[in-house]
């Protein structure tokens, strides 16, 4: 995946996201980041491509300082948001205000890939556990 700066400045455009490295992985999920503070300065939120494992999830986690939108683009996902949980197909969305306790596993038989964005450049993150 390149994410490149351009002569009028940082980076606008990323791609390949799905061939790339993962920046996070771990325990049946993957991350790349495509755009965030880090990685295109001067950006003003976060947007990243997840892939999760059949049966395998991301730990429960808050973002303190930013909401969260996920949009999924294959498979079937369970989304706990704060103790309710949501069957998630292809096409669904779902919106995590900030500081809401959450995760997500997948439920198919194929992986779960999906775009979620921030709120902003520099999202932070309080794990909770598996």
């Amino acid at each position: 995946m390149t994410t490149q700066p351009t002569e009028a400045g940082p980076a606008i455009v990323a791609r390949v996201a799905p061939a790339a490295k993962p920046d996070v992985a771990a325990n049946g999920y993957a991350i790349k980041w495509l755009f965030s503070g880090e990685t295109a300065p001067g950006a003003e939120q976060t947007l990243g491509y997840v892939v999760i494992q059949p049966n395998q999830k991301n730990p429960l986690h808050a973002h303190p300082n930013c909401e969260e939108l996920l949009y999924l683009i294959s498979g079937e996902l369970d989304h706990s948001f704060d103790g309710q949980v949501y069957r998630l197909g292809p096409g669904d969305a779902i919106r995590v205000p900030a500081g809401v306790k959450h995760d997500a596993r997948c439920v198919g038989s194929e992986p779960a890939t999906m775009i979620v964005c921030y709120s902003v450049a520099d999202r932070q993150i309080v794990n909770y556990g598996s």
